[in-house]
Protein backbone atom coordinates (compact mmCIF):
# COMPACT_ATOMS: atom_id res chain seq x y z
CA UNK A 1 0.00 0.00 0.00
CA UNK A 2 1.29 3.48 -1.23
CA UNK A 3 0.69 6.32 1.22
CA UNK A 4 1.03 9.78 -0.09
CA UNK A 5 1.61 12.33 1.28
CA UNK A 6 0.53 15.98 0.80
CA UNK A 7 2.38 18.74 1.77
CA UNK A 8 0.62 22.34 2.59
CA UNK A 9 2.38 24.91 0.87
CA UNK A 10 -0.39 27.16 0.36
CA UNK A 11 1.04 29.79 3.23
CA UNK A 12 4.60 30.11 2.13
CA UNK A 13 3.55 32.29 -0.77
CA UNK A 14 1.62 34.80 0.45
CA UNK A 15 4.50 35.44 3.44
CA UNK A 16 7.64 35.43 0.47
CA UNK A 17 5.41 38.50 -1.53
CA UNK A 18 4.99 40.63 2.12
CA UNK A 19 8.82 40.66 2.54
CA UNK A 20 9.32 41.52 -0.84
CA UNK A 21 7.15 44.05 -0.82
CA UNK A 22 8.74 45.24 2.69
CA UNK A 23 12.36 44.96 1.25
CA UNK A 24 10.86 46.92 -1.78
CA UNK A 25 9.76 49.92 0.47
CA UNK A 26 12.60 49.62 2.85
CA UNK A 27 15.04 50.22 -0.55
CA UNK A 28 12.92 53.21 -1.99
CA UNK A 29 12.62 55.22 1.43
CA UNK A 30 16.08 54.78 1.93
CA UNK A 31 16.20 56.19 -1.81
CA UNK A 32 13.84 59.56 -1.07
CA UNK A 33 15.68 60.04 2.36
CA UNK A 34 19.21 60.30 0.66
CA UNK A 35 17.87 62.75 -1.74
CA UNK A 36 16.06 64.58 0.62
CA UNK A 37 18.94 65.01 2.69
CA UNK A 38 21.18 66.32 -0.14
CA UNK A 39 18.59 68.78 -0.69
CA UNK A 40 18.55 70.30 2.71
CA UNK A 41 22.04 69.80 3.17
CA UNK A 42 22.54 71.73 0.00
CA UNK A 43 20.22 74.75 1.01
CA UNK A 44 21.56 77.97 2.69
CA UNK A 45 20.66 77.57 6.71
CA UNK A 46 19.41 81.05 7.86
CA UNK A 47 21.30 82.44 10.77
CA UNK A 48 18.75 81.75 14.01
CA UNK A 49 18.99 85.50 15.65
CA UNK A 50 16.24 87.89 17.79
CA UNK A 51 16.16 91.34 17.30
CA UNK A 52 14.89 94.65 19.21
CA UNK A 53 13.65 98.18 18.25
CA UNK A 54 13.00 101.61 19.56
CA UNK A 55 11.99 104.29 17.97
CA UNK A 56 11.66 108.20 19.22
CA UNK A 57 10.19 110.38 17.23
CA UNK A 58 12.51 113.36 18.30
CA UNK A 59 16.06 110.60 18.27
CA UNK A 60 15.03 108.38 15.39
CA UNK A 61 15.58 104.40 15.45
CA UNK A 62 17.75 101.54 17.27
CA UNK A 63 18.24 97.78 15.97
CA UNK A 64 19.52 96.02 18.73
CA UNK A 65 20.97 92.66 18.04
CA UNK A 66 19.39 90.58 20.73
CA UNK A 67 21.04 87.27 20.76
CA UNK A 68 21.87 84.11 18.55
CA UNK A 69 24.05 83.81 15.32
CA UNK A 70 25.96 86.71 13.79
CA UNK A 71 24.14 87.73 10.68
CA UNK A 72 26.08 89.17 7.45
CA UNK A 73 24.86 92.85 6.87
CA UNK A 74 25.03 92.46 3.05
CA UNK A 75 23.02 89.58 2.95
CA UNK A 76 19.88 90.41 5.05
CA UNK A 77 17.54 93.55 4.41
CA UNK A 78 15.45 95.48 7.43
CA UNK A 79 11.46 95.94 7.01
CA UNK A 80 9.62 98.30 8.59
CA UNK A 81 5.58 98.10 8.07
CA UNK A 82 2.76 99.66 9.81
CA UNK A 83 0.67 97.06 12.52
CA UNK A 84 -3.10 97.78 12.80
CA UNK A 85 -2.99 99.81 14.95
CA UNK A 86 -2.47 102.77 12.14
CA UNK A 87 -6.21 101.47 10.51
CA UNK A 88 -7.46 98.45 8.92
CA UNK A 89 -5.51 96.64 6.32
CA UNK A 90 -2.58 98.87 6.31
CA UNK A 91 0.19 95.88 6.97
CA UNK A 92 1.06 95.60 2.99
CA UNK A 93 0.63 99.31 1.89
CA UNK A 94 3.39 100.58 4.32
CA UNK A 95 6.02 97.69 3.80
CA UNK A 96 8.89 99.63 3.32
CA UNK A 97 12.55 98.09 2.92
CA UNK A 98 14.85 100.35 4.67
CA UNK A 99 18.34 101.85 3.07
CA UNK A 100 21.16 100.62 4.21
CA UNK A 101 22.78 103.93 3.36
CA UNK A 102 20.95 105.31 6.30
CA UNK A 103 21.75 102.38 8.87
CA UNK A 104 24.52 103.53 10.84
CA UNK A 105 26.62 101.55 14.09
CA UNK A 106 27.27 103.54 17.18
CA UNK A 107 30.29 105.44 15.07
CA UNK A 108 28.29 106.78 12.50
CA UNK A 109 29.87 104.88 9.98
CA UNK A 110 26.64 103.47 7.40
CA UNK A 111 26.47 99.70 6.90
CA UNK A 112 26.61 101.09 3.18
CA UNK A 113 27.81 103.57 0.89
CA UNK A 114 25.70 104.97 -2.21
CA UNK A 115 28.10 103.03 -4.84
CA UNK A 116 26.99 99.41 -3.18
CA UNK A 117 30.58 99.03 -1.23
CA UNK A 118 29.78 97.48 2.56
CA UNK A 119 31.22 99.50 5.69
CA UNK A 120 29.83 96.72 8.27
CA UNK A 121 30.35 93.07 7.80
CA UNK A 122 28.70 91.95 10.95
CA UNK A 123 25.63 92.34 12.87
CA UNK A 124 26.43 90.46 15.91
CA UNK A 125 24.51 89.64 19.41
CA UNK A 126 25.20 92.99 21.39
CA UNK A 127 25.49 95.55 18.59
CA UNK A 128 22.94 98.42 18.02
CA UNK A 129 22.58 100.00 14.71
CA UNK A 130 20.96 103.43 14.72
CA UNK A 131 19.03 105.49 12.21
CA UNK A 132 19.06 109.13 12.79
CA UNK A 133 16.16 111.30 13.42
CA UNK A 134 16.82 112.98 9.96
CA UNK A 135 16.85 109.73 8.43
CA UNK A 136 13.58 108.93 10.93
CA UNK A 137 11.53 111.56 8.87
CA UNK A 138 9.16 110.12 7.21
CA UNK A 139 9.94 111.23 3.38
CA UNK A 140 13.23 109.14 4.17
CA UNK A 141 12.15 106.22 6.63
CA UNK A 142 9.20 105.94 4.50
CA UNK A 143 9.04 107.56 1.09
CA UNK A 144 6.00 105.44 0.11
CA UNK A 145 3.52 106.53 2.27
CA UNK A 146 5.29 109.96 2.49
CA UNK A 147 2.71 112.89 1.56
CA UNK A 148 4.16 114.96 -1.44
CA UNK A 149 3.87 118.17 -0.04
CA UNK A 150 5.44 117.03 3.62
CA UNK A 151 9.04 119.10 4.07
CA UNK A 152 10.68 116.20 6.07
CA UNK A 153 11.99 118.15 9.04
CA UNK A 154 8.76 118.30 11.47
CA UNK A 155 6.91 115.57 13.89
CA UNK A 156 4.31 117.85 12.42
CA UNK A 157 2.30 118.54 9.31
CA UNK A 158 -0.38 120.93 8.05
CA UNK A 159 -0.79 119.72 4.57
CA UNK A 160 -4.29 117.97 3.06
CA UNK A 161 -3.03 114.32 2.63
CA UNK A 162 -3.61 113.29 6.05
CA UNK A 163 -4.47 109.33 4.81
CA UNK A 164 -0.45 109.01 4.51
CA UNK A 165 0.33 111.39 7.14
CA UNK A 166 -1.20 109.18 9.48
CA UNK A 167 0.72 106.27 8.49
CA UNK A 168 4.26 107.99 8.71
CA UNK A 169 5.97 106.88 12.29
CA UNK A 170 7.73 109.90 12.87
CA UNK A 171 4.00 112.07 13.89
CA UNK A 172 3.62 113.28 17.17
CA UNK A 173 -0.19 111.51 16.82
CA UNK A 174 1.98 107.81 16.18
CA UNK A 175 3.19 108.34 19.74
CA UNK A 176 1.97 105.12 21.49
CA UNK A 177 1.16 102.96 18.25
CA UNK A 178 3.53 99.83 17.30
CA UNK A 179 5.34 98.89 13.94
CA UNK A 180 6.56 95.64 13.03
CA UNK A 181 10.48 95.42 12.28
CA UNK A 182 11.80 92.50 10.63
CA UNK A 183 14.89 91.29 9.17
CA UNK A 184 15.29 88.92 5.98
CA UNK A 185 17.93 87.41 3.57
CA UNK A 186 17.80 88.43 0.59
CA UNK A 187 15.07 86.19 -0.91
CA UNK A 188 12.64 87.27 1.71
CA UNK A 189 12.92 84.30 4.49
CA UNK A 190 12.03 86.15 7.74
CA UNK A 191 15.53 85.71 9.89
CA UNK A 192 13.61 87.71 13.15
CA UNK A 193 11.07 90.14 13.87
CA UNK A 194 10.02 92.07 16.84
CA UNK A 195 7.26 94.68 17.16
CA UNK A 196 8.63 98.70 18.16
CA UNK A 197 6.66 100.80 20.22
CA UNK A 198 6.69 104.65 19.06
CA UNK A 199 7.81 107.02 21.81
CA UNK A 200 7.97 110.51 22.50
Amino acid sequence: MTVKIRSNETGVSPVVGVMLMLVVVIIIAAIVSGFAGSMVSGQKKLPQASIQGKFSVSNGMQIIHAGGDPVALNDVNFVIRDNSVFGPNVEQTTTQMLNKNNITNGNSIPIMNPDGTVNITSFNSGDTLYVNATCSSCNSLQPIVAPADYDGSSVTYSGSDLAHWNLCLRNANSIGKTFSLEMNDKKGSLIARTDVTVSA
